[in-house]
């Protein structure tokens, strides 16, 4: 019996095989795959993958990882995956902006949709899920619908302002800072990435409070608008507020 020689994908004219990365921006909670590795970066702390981009927002925002709480030091190294020379000309290109006005609003909704096919409300936060280990308590996924329906009706008649997202949380747990911010990734997670395009930030002005003897997450009186209504009662969620 022969036995015909193992070549490799390159000899056979096939494409490399790709392994999936199973990785999501801690920031906005948005997958990394293969094909945005150049759009990314190590954090220089803890060393994961998230957005370059993202990760100079935070930078600029707070001073502190997102992910590990670690101070970020100034003679830190960021290790990029590739130099500033080779992404000069990619700079000049934000691959997260998307055209504004009547293309804006089509995209949006064409996004939306996507979430509704795959029934994001209900699976962004269960058992098993990104962010269940750090606060293991169910949110009624109709919640997360009507805020779509919120979002829809702020970039249809408020463009180009400001979104403040008031609302608020009880929980079974004390407020802390982990746990507000697993929250406000939780929103921004639900949030279609063309909806940051149509408005000029998104900002939040959520009260939390425990309350005993509650076994999940209660969401109350959310609404969105294009006013803050004060300031907000967390200073220290500087990223979010």
């Amino acid at each position: 019996m022969s036995v015909e020689p193992r070549r490799s994908r390159r000899l056979r004219g096939l494409a490399p095989e790709e392994a999936l990365i199973q990785q999501v921006c801690f920031i906005c909670q948005r997958d990394i795959d293969i094909g945005s590795l150049t759009l990314c970066q190590h954090t220089p702390c803890c060393h994961v993958f998230m957005h370059r981009r993202c990760y100079q927002e935070m930078r600029r925002q707070v001073r502190t990882c997102g992910n590990c709480r670690r101070v970020i030091e100034d003679d830190q190294t960021e290790i990029v995956l590739e130099t500033d020379e080779e992404l000069e000309d990619d700079d000049n290109i934000d691959p997260f902006v998307l055209p504004s006005g009547a293309n804006g609003l089509v995209r949006f909704r064409r996004e939306l949709t996507r979430y509704c096919d795959q029934d994001r409300p209900r699976c962004c936060h269960h058992e098993g899920s990104y962010m269940w280990d750090e606060l293991p308590y169910g949110i009624d996924p109709d919640i997360w619908q009507r805020y779509y329906d919120m979002l829809e009706n702020f970039v249809t008649l408020f463009t180009n302002e400001t979104m403040h997202v008031h609302g608020c949380v009880r929980l079974p747990v004390e407020p802390t800072r982990e746990i507000r911010n697993v929250l406000y990734r939780l929103f921004i997670f639900n949030t279609p990435y063309s909806t940051f395009n149509l408005i000029r930030i998104l900002r939040f002005r959520l009260f939390f409070r425990r309350v005993e003897g509650l076994r999940n997450i209660v969401i109350q009186h959310l609404c969105v608008l294009p006013f803050p209504g004060g300031p907000s009662i967390y200073n220290e969620d500087g990223l979010w507020n």
